[in-house]
């Protein structure tokens, strides 16, 4: 009788996931060590890391590129949630020209 793996609660995490929260955890020091010097100077940061990136995955290609697209398009979608909450009327909108 073989024995059944451990049930768990929802699907497993892909090893691009684990590979994601790995390099997140390790990336938090850094932002740490940077962040924290005022406003400009995070969001130069935040800029930075997206830049970054950008050219990290044209660089090595290690996706396709509307792979990239689709997923940078769910993180405007995240960041939005993030900053102005889910609240269309809100009046954070007004803050900024998007």
């Amino acid at each position: 009788m073989s024995k059944s793996p451990p049930a768990t609660s929802g699907p497993a995490p892909s090893n691009l996931d684990a590979l994601q929260s790995a390099h997140e955890a390790r990336l938090q020091a850094l932002v740490a060590e940077l962040g924290g010097a005022g406003a400009e100077s995070d969001h130069a940061l935040a800029r930075a890391l997206i830049h970054r990136g950008v050219h990290l995955a044209a660089e090595r290609r290690p996706t396709e590129f509307c792979a990239l697209a689709t997923y940078l398009a769910e993180m405007i979608a995240h960041v939005h949630g993030l900053m102005h909450g889910q609240d269309p009327k809100s009046s954070r909108h007004s803050e900024s020209v998007h």
